[in-house]
């Protein structure tokens, strides 16, 4: 059938409900409440329950996570964010051709996070080395930074069904909720 999104109690995102009946679960056993339901409803022998689309917990659920998840630099939210454009000569990129460089490199101290890495194409990459911008004579076109909340919401959208995306988007939307709390990058 369908997935379910999970907000926490301050309605950040927790997680996604792969499978609906484990959703169900945390309504029917008080932990949650529908915030948003599909069209479909679930019937047992006396009940008949809207299905889940997102929900909310009912109580804050305290996770081990010491970053946020969209701080980390990995090539898909890098990607994601630069519009899988090479920012040092613009020319697009896929997840096979394009490259994640450090604006500081690493060498010389710079972090591996999203306010210090851009999508380069490998060619820029190469040529770049392990130089900074003032040295290589090249620098990024847009300068690495945070995700916005739309950024992020399209790295965890990417692979949730259209039908499932457009339901979680409007909820969203329609209630003012941002599914993260501003953090710095």
């Amino acid at each position: 059938m369908s997935r379910c999104l999970v907000l926490n109690a301050n309605y950040e995102y927790l997680a996604i409900e792969e499978r609906w009946i484990d959703a169900l679960g945390l309504v029917i056993a008080g932990k949650a409440d529908v915030l948003e339901a599909y069209p479909e409803t679930v019937r047992s022998q006396y009940l008949t329950l809207p299905l889940p689309a997102v929900v909310v917990m009912r109580y804050l659920v305290r996770t081990r996570r010491r970053r946020a998840i969209f701080d980390a630099a990995s090539r898909t939210v890098v990607f994601t964010r630069d519009g899988f454009t090479c920012q040092y000569c613009g020319v697009r990129v896929s997840m096979a051709t394009g490259t994640r460089d450090h604006v500081m490199p690493r060498s010389r101290g710079g972090p591996d996070l999203l306010s210090n890495v851009v999508t380069a194409c490998r060619a820029c990459n190469t040529r770049k080395g392990d130089r900074t911008p003032t040295e290589s004579g090249m620098h990024p076109k847009h300068p690495p930074r945070g995700l916005t909340e739309e950024e992020k919401l399209a790295c965890l959208l990417k692979t949730v069904r259209t039908r499932e995306r457009s339901v979680w988007q409007a909820c969203l939307r329609r209630h003012g909720i941002t599914l993260w709390t501003s953090r710095a990058a």
